[in-house]
């Protein structure tokens, strides 16, 4: 275990609900990040599930705020995906602003 190479504990999950926007990767966060405000806007793929149905998320931002985000986190997920960056299940956080098609 490193700096570099973090393991957070998967949660017991829960359902997906209808609405919910998946983000798979985010993008520019050399760029996108303000370490001193703790604020964010960066880009990202995924997906919007509504009606069963995934539909594909493509050019749109999320923002937000470190600090609110961390306080927002509703669950942790059941299954840990392994990274090169470390260990990490879905992380289930409300709300935060997205923009985009």
């Amino acid at each position: 275990m490193s700096g570099h190479f973090y393991n957070v504990p998967a949660g017991e999950g829960g359902d997906r609900a209808d609405g919910l926007v998946w983000i798979d990767e985010l993008h520019a966060l050399h760029a996108g990040v303000k370490a001193l405000q703790g604020s964010f806007s960066l880009p990202f793929d995924g997906w919007l599930l509504r009606n069963g149905e995934a539909i594909s998320i493509e050019a749109a931002t999320v923002a937000g705020d470190i600090r609110s985000l961390l306080k927002n986190i509703l669950y942790l997920g059941a299954e840990v995906e392994v990274t090169p960056y470390g260990c990490c299940p879905p992380v289930w956080v409300s709300p935060l602003a997205i923009t985009g098609e």
